[in-house]
């Protein structure tokens, strides 16, 4: 089963969003952080400004659940750095939402899990 991590912020400035999350996956693709699939920034197109951040992560070693793999990534002294930066061009607190994912339809097929 995937996880994914929704952050909701309001923000001015869309292109120091997209330089933030490039940053964070060059840096992902130089590090070992297990489960971790990518990030997709989506602009709410009926609320100028708004915005939802969306990180994949999916099981690895079947030691441990997508979410433990993204809790992991949470932990780490780069992502916490990331939060900060991320806090600092944001209107108000970033909101965190959790999510498990119960079915995907797409080229790598259906997934139903639960």
């Amino acid at each position: 089963m995937r996880f994914t991590q929704g952050i909701s912020v309001r923000c001015g400035d869309p292109d120091a969003l997209v330089g933030l999350l490039a940053e964070w996956d060059a840096m992902q693709s130089t590090t070992d952080v297990m489960g971790y699939i990518g990030t997709r920034l989506l602009a709410d197109r009926d609320n100028p400004g708004q915005f939802m951040i969306m990180s994949e992560f999916a099981e690895v070693d079947g030691e441990l659940t997508a979410a433990d793999e993204a809790e992991r990534n949470n932990q780490r002294d780069e992502t916490e750095r990331w939060a900060a930066q991320l806090r600092s061009m944001v209107d108000g607190e970033p909101q965190w939402i959790h999510y498990d994912e119960l079915y995907r339809t797409g080229i790598t097929g259906n997934l139903r899990t639960g």
